[in-house]
């Protein structure tokens, strides 16, 4: 128990930290969650359900809104038994329906009332802060450095943006941190559970597992089975449930956030004239990022590290409309932040202590 201490405490201070940052923006909001839920008031569909469901007005966002009002449609019907009624309202249905773990625990497995579900997908997500600090303090600890590496996860500001906008970033992360800290102690069943259910929450988390496997295949030149197969078992069962669920021929991917053109997307978020200063700021730090997370993984053996690599991977694939905006950037690359802060820690411990190998 004494070896928890440090990262129980870490974990505390990640959810102060989330609930302090909530509380101040519900008090400029009259206390109403749907700050959070983000609809949008152009996007109609999703703000009438809302209002029908609530029987009330709602806080709306510029435009279209974010994701939060998808997750909340979802969180109502969670297990899409009624497509016609709610998937309906998703843009596009079966896209959105992939991302399933988040509203299934926010909605209480269908339980909940649209009331509560305002509310449990903020506090959901406050919860996952301090879940994923707590992971991200237990790795630190196991690998000799400050278990205060934890609040990598909570004042990782991509993550704090998901929380603006009850994203399921900070679940989908929180529970590959899990996973890994899980590797680090062998217990791998636990591993397995804690990634497929990453990869459940966000499809995009498959290239997490993905790289873990691909590095463990470097290193001991065999491939970790009961860690690859239950994650894409885990998506393709739902994809084939929602498929048989949903009638949207064609609907794949909606977000239009990734292109087979490399750094395509970066070269027009520069050369636009739209990216403000904040913008230019956030581009260079995450391409500087594209390029030291990969090599810090090379060298390490921290499983964390050697998820987070894939979303160096991805970034130079990510369109315009991620990368012009430090807003969207931030919550798409946000695993490479954490992993770099956890890896600088360990870099200064390697250069004290030269004979230990973490």
């Amino acid at each position: 128990m004494k070896s928890l201490k440090g990262p129980v405490t870490v974990a505390f201070a990640g959810l102060v930290i989330a609930t302090l940052v909530a509380v101040r923006l519900l008090a400029g909001a009259a206390w109403d969650p749907t700050i959070f839920t983000a609809f949008g008031e152009e996007a109609t569909l999703t703000l009438d359900y809302a209002e029908e469901k609530l029987g009330r007005e709602v806080v709306t966002r510029p435009a279209q809104g974010h994701d939060g009002k998808f997750f909340f449609v979802q969180s109502n019907d969670p297990w899409v038994l009624d497509p016609e009624e709610n998937a309906a309202i998703l843009e596009p249905p079966v896209y959105r329906s992939q991302r399933m773990l988040y509203p299934v625990i926010a909605g209480g497995a269908g339980l909940f009332s649209a009331d509560v579900i305002v509310w449990s997908l903020l506090i959901v997500n406050i919860v996952f802060i301090a879940l994923g600090s707590l992971a991200v303090g237990l790795i630190a600890k196991k690998h000799g450095v400050t278990h205060w590496a934890g609040l990598a996860f909570a004042l990782n500001l991509g993550l704090l943006i998901e929380m603006f906008i009850d994203g399921a970033g900070i679940v989908a992360f929180a529970l590959a941190c899990i996973g890994a800290w899980a590797l680090e102690e062998d217990r791998i069943v636990l591993a397995a559970v804690a990634l497929a259910s990453s990869a459940l929450t966000r499809e995009i988390m498959l290239l997490f597992v993905g790289f873990i496997v691909l590095f463990w295949l470097i290193r001991r030149r065999k491939i970790p089975w009961a860690l690859w197969v239950p994650a894409v078992s885990a998506v393709l069962i739902w994809a084939i449930y929602i498929r048989m669920r949903i009638d949207a021929p064609g609907d794949i991917d909606g977000a239009n956030a990734v292109t087979l053109v490399p750094f395509s997307g970066v070269i027009e978020a520069l050369t636009s004239g739209e990216a403000q200063p904040v913008d230019i700021a956030a581009i260079v730090l995450f391409l500087m990022l594209l390029i030291i997370v990969p090599i810090r993984a090379w060298r390490s053996d921290v499983y964390l590290t050697w998820g987070a690599a894939a979303f160096a991977f991805l970034g130079p694939f990510l369109t315009v409309l991620v990368w012009q905006k430090s807003f969207d950037v931030s919550r798409a690359l946000a695993p490479l932040v954490t992993a770099f802060v956890l890896e600088f820690l360990l870099a200064r411990k390697r250069e004290r202590d030269p004979v230990t190998v973490s």
